[in-house]
């Protein structure tokens, strides 16, 4: 990378993060045996795909936020596409894994504290609140954007709570004192944030940032306070990957909801993949001299 030798230099993200999942899957493996990759494998793929429906929902949101924007883009589609795929793909990987090795490490051990009751009432205003938050930035995006980091830890968690994934609802594990799990994907979140902005600095195909308010001190090119952020969306993936968890159960009950499901996932994929092309990416470049 550091001598622009190709491919290294244009997918320097793509090739360390697949290199940093392998190491973290190989690790896992060897202290508890629960890597995703060489424990679970099917789980694995699963949240592959899953990972790239799931930050292609917020790559869509930035077709109105306009808070983020590519450069330095191979022009050639064949190769673009799937690059894309494969970067997106490693987002849920990434935090679960470090999450895992937190866990295996025994940080955040039997963290206890304060119980939170989690009546109805309060469920429900979550929920709203949730809902809110996901239209606010879309009506007025300047003032809003951050909405969007939390919008699905209001919504998902009181649902996941009424449902048979409950002991996965942190609000259920609040009830019960229990933080552990809450601060291990937080700080996976904000682990894997330092490196997702780290090694997109260096790379040839990258993102920039276009935050309003908080564009005047970067590390990387992430403002300062961007980095408060990512524990929160490592805490939305995984409520997210909660959810399709209990939806996943439904589908592969029917071959016809699997296969419908399936079509959905590559149309929308499609979709927003090629609303990047024309409404994120800046700036173009020829890979293949």
């Amino acid at each position: 990378m550091a001598f622009r030798v190709e491919p290294f230099y244009t997918f320097f993200y793509l090739v360390a993060w697949w290199t940093f999942i392998l190491v973290l899957s190989s690790l896992n493996h060897l202290l508890n045996r629960n890597s995703l990759l060489f424990d679970r494998t099917g789980e694995f793929i699963w949240m592959f795909f899953y990972s790239i429906v799931v930050w292609l929902f917020f790559e869509a949101y930035n077709f109105r936020l306009h808070n983020w924007y590519y450069v330095g883009v191979p022009v050639e589609s064949l190769l673009r596409w799937p690059a894309c795929l494969l970067a997106f793909g490693t987002v849920l990987p990434g935090i679960f894994e470090t999450e895992n090795l937190l866990g295996n490490l025994g940080l955040f051990e039997k963290v206890k504290g304060r119980g939170v009751r989690a009546n109805k009432a309060l469920r429900i205003r979550l929920i709203l609140m949730g809902v809110l938050m996901l239209f606010a930035p879309l009506a007025s995006p300047h003032l809003f954007f951050p909405l969007i980091w939390l919008a699905f830890i209001f919504l998902i968690d009181p649902i996941l709570y009424t449902r048979s994934g409950r002991t996965s609802s942190f609000l259920y594990q609040a009830e019960n004192g229990s933080y552990s799990s809450l601060l291990r994907i937080m700080s996976a979140g904000l682990i894997c944030g330092i490196l997702w902005e780290f090694w997109n600095y260096w790379a040839g195909s990258k993102w920039i940032y276009a935050i309003p308010f908080f564009d005047y001190i970067e590390i990387f090119e992430m403002p300062v306070l961007g980095y408060l952020g990512f524990p929160f969306f490592a805490l939305e993936c995984y409520l997210l990957y909660q959810l399709f968890l209990i939806f996943k159960r439904s589908l592969l009950r029917r071959t016809w909801r699997l296969l419908a499901t399936l079509a959905l996932a590559v149309c929308y994929s499609a979709v927003i993949i090629y609303g990047i092309d024309e409404l994120t990416v800046v700036t173009y470049r020829v890979f293949w001299n």
